[in-house]
């Protein structure tokens, strides 16, 4: 609802045409009165981005203050005298500021948003009346909404960008309430788990897709994140046909401004991966000790890696691990402790690479990580990563050794690449890493 601006109008009348008859001490009252008013809006109109002015009539301009004026390249008073058609250089009556005065000397209270000069205004036109009700001229105010309308701008662009993050996500993605009750899903959760937003938005996360067995375990999981806690884990999960799915899960809590908590879940399908671990357990080939893939299943896995990454035009990166002075971990310290070394040493790799990467034992103190590769993501880089999680661990644990490995590494074009010739290449490197040829700390070979 539009309120006439009275209390300006009434002010702004008074202090341009004075005081009618009165007593005397009436008159000093007022005088009082309106000193004391006039100094708050004085000050007013020199603290704040906002524009005061107003016309006769015949849109003579009769009054111009306000701390907004600067901002325009003008200063108070200075359009004093002149015309408003002179000022806006049109006499066009359907330009949005002068049409507002014209309606204005009409009787109408008018509001607009309009550029001036490079900012943004929001302003309000109304008539100005004389002490007998006739419309003597406008009076109108312009608050300067410049910095609020580039930050409301900015805002807009970044939720239009993160929308457009989430909907097209390569995860399934929900957004949870605080009582697991889901507020949005992306369009990969649709495709994941066979649900629209009309089925999914305000049906509870556990209710929807979790195997009725599983609800007890999923609601403590939920809990977690409710009081806090960041969560990675890995679970099957139901789709709306009934077939159950292997997804891993990453849940983080977040909050919104005067609203209960929420929770952002993403969810990965691993299915492909968890059958291929099952039948790998079938075939005997994991690691007994370190519970990875072994040489075997590696040459199997691997074929099949550089295929896939072949279809998708993709590099492959081969890093070629070994676990330094483990025969000195083993004289001095005992086999059990050497093997703790394996097992520390297939941790750090883990925890390491992405779960798609594919990691084995080739036996003894050989390990080796096969993964697809982005133009960004260089060897030096997963190279360093493995390091920096390999110094954690030494600061982390105490095992009476400092755990060391050495790292050799190939990238290569995966169609055409054979798998011999590429971990030929990465023991190459390796070894000039341990000859010392100046390649700390490890070697890289394109």
């Amino acid at each position: 609802m539009n309120r006439p601006l009275r209390p300006i109008g009434n002010f702004l009348k008074r202090l341009l045409g004075g005081f009618r008859s009165q007593a005397p001490e009436q008159i000093a009252a007022v005088r009082h009165n309106g000193l004391d008013s006039e100094r708050r809006l004085r000050f007013m109109l020199e603290s704040v981005p906002v524009n005061l002015w107003s016309t006769d009539a015949h849109l003579n301009i009769t009054f111009s203050q306000g701390a907004g004026l600067h901002l325009i390249g003008t200063s108070a008073n200075e359009q004093v005298g002149m015309t408003l058609y002179e000022v806006l250089k049109t006499r066009d009556p359907g330009f949005t500021p002068l049409a507002a005065h014209l309606r204005a000397l009409q009787g109408e209270l008018v509001r607009y948003e309009t550029d001036w000069r490079g900012r943004s205004f929001e302003t309000r036109v109304e008539p100005l009346r004389a002490p007998d009700g006739k419309i003597s001229g406008t009076v109108g105010i312009a608050i300067d909404v410049t910095d609020r309308k580039s930050l409301y701008d900015a805002l807009q662009t970044q939720n239009v960008y993160f929308a457009t993050l989430f909907e097209n996500a390569p995860e399934a993605i929900a957004i949870l309430d605080a009582e697991d009750r889901i507020i949005r899903i992306n369009s990969q959760f649709t495709t994941m788990f066979g649900y629209t937003d009309d089925e999914a938005i305000g049906s509870s996360i556990n209710d929807l897709i979790v195997p009725n067995e599983m609800v007890e375990d999923a609601e403590k999981l939920t809990a977690r994140v409710a009081a806090g806690e960041k969560l990675r884990t890995e679970a099957l999960r139901r789709h709306k046909d009934g077939q159950t799915v292997w997804v891993a899960i990453a849940a983080t809590p977040f909050g919104v401004v005067d609203q209960p908590g929420r929770v952002y879940a993403m969810y990965h399908d691993i299915s492909a991966r968890k059958h291929a671990e099952d039948e790998l357990k079938a075939l005997l080939l994991v690691d007994q000790l370190t519970g990875l893939p072994n040489r075997r299943a590696f040459i199997t896995l691997s074929e099949q890696a550089l295929k896939l990454a072949t279809r998708m035009e993709r590099d492959v990166l081969m890093i070629f691990i070994d676990v330094d002075h483990l025969k000195q971990i083993n004289d001095t310290h005992g086999h059990l402790v050497g093997d703790r070394a394996l097992i520390d040493t297939a941790r750090v790799l883990r925890e390491s690479c992405r779960e798609a990467d594919l990691i084995a034992r080739l036996g003894g103190d050989e390990f080796v990580a096969l993964m697809s590769v982005d133009s960004d993501q260089t060897a030096e880089l997963v190279c360093d990563r493995i390091k920096s999680r390999l110094e954690t661990h030494n600061r982390e644990i105490d095992r009476g050794y400092e755990l060391s490995l050495s790292l050799g590494a190939k990238r290569s074009k995966a169609e055409g690449t054979m798998l011999a010739d590429l971990l030929a290449q990465a023991d190459t490197a390796l070894y000039e890493q341990k000859r010392g040829r100046g390649r700390p700390p490890h070697a890289v070979s394109r």
